[in-house]
């Protein structure tokens, strides 16, 4: 039952992977300015159309669509990723020079705010009204208020310029970094912390929960080893779409504080019509989460019992 449920689970991103494919072929393609005025403008030739055409044809845009599409995929799948049409670099080797960057601010701030997170949640869950539930509260409030550019600049402003000791964009480029991915882990857990909370009351209102504190047993070490499964499903659940995003995460602190991660390239190749970049970071996505769903979904199966009737979602 549950090999059916796996191949069913993957058909359906199979699907989806080749339905994506052909939208964001059809729709890139939809752009005002090709990348073939791109290119000549930027070696300051004139816009003949002979050099158009000429630079189409070189490109291999002047194959019927069809064509280009089929020939797109099957590269894709073989690990060959195509080349920029911009710059002719390998687009393989280009992300993978600037994925670490969007993995280290995004995965890293995801981490550190589930694990703040979860403790702000429980000692929220356990002094109800008390100091943790009404921070956790506000927190949570002015994360949805203020948006993170601007706590970025602020950032920015107060410790490089005001202070004077951080570098961020002459010095070492490792402190920008660490504040990406500070400034991304205290939004995370703002939002995340009301959602363990609530979990956490959740449980407390269960049968065995009040049994075992009838029992002599104390609140807070029934809560914390007792209870967990139930309140990191919840936690999980709510994680899932921000790892599934973890490359388009990062976009705005990425421009902040000039780290060149995936996302700061991506804006300079939609700036330039480059087909074949952005059509490859759409899949790439893709598959990234289709693991993600695979991984979190078998996570969230073993955790919770109640999951394991129910599949993969």
């Amino acid at each position: 039952m549950r090999v059916r449920r796996m191949m069913a689970f993957c058909l359906r991103w199979l699907a989806i992977f080749f339905v994506a494919s052909l939208l964001v072929f059809g729709v890139v393609r939809l752009l005002p300015t090709g990348p073939a005025v791109h290119y000549l403008t930027g070696m300051n030739l004139p816009l003949t159309q002979e050099n158009i055409e000429s630079i189409t044809k070189s490109m291999g845009l002047d194959k019927p669509l069809h064509q280009q599409y089929l020939t797109w995929v099957a590269k894709f799948l073989q690990g060959d990723w195509g080349t920029s049409l911009t710059s002719n670099l390998d687009i393989r080797t280009e992300f993978m020079a600037k994925m670490p960057y969007s993995l280290a601010i995004s995965l890293g701030g995801i981490s550190f705010g589930a694990v703040f997170a979860y403790g702000i949640g429980y000692c929220a869950a356990v002094h109800r009204g008390g100091f943790w539930d009404r921070g956790s509260r506000v927190l949570a409030v002015l994360t949805q208020a203020i948006p993170v550019f601007l706590i970025a600049i602020v950032v920015i402003h107060f410790f490089g310029v005001k202070l004077r000791i951080a570098k961020f964009f002459t010095g070492d480029s490792h402190l920008a970094i660490v504040a990406s991915i500070l400034i991304m882990a205290c939004y995370k857990a703002a939002a995340w912390a009301r959602v363990v909370r609530k979990a956490f009351r959740e449980e407390m209102s269960k049968s065995y929960v009040r049994f075992s504190i009838a029992r002599g047993f104390d609140k807070k070490k029934v809560l914390l080893f007792h209870s967990y499964r139930p309140v990191l499903c919840s936690l999980i659940a709510v994680m899932i779409a921000d790892f599934a995003s973890v490359f388009g995460g990062s976009t705005v602190l990425e421009f902040a504080f000039a780290i060149p991660g995936i996302s700061y390239f991506l804006v300079s190749c939609m700036k330039h019509s480059d087909y074949t970049v952005l059509q490859s970071y759409i899949l790439v996505v893709i598959c990234w989460m289709f693991l993600v769903h695979l991984l979190f979904g078998l996570l969230l199966e073993v955790l919770d019992v109640r999951r394991r009737k129910g599949g993969l979602e």
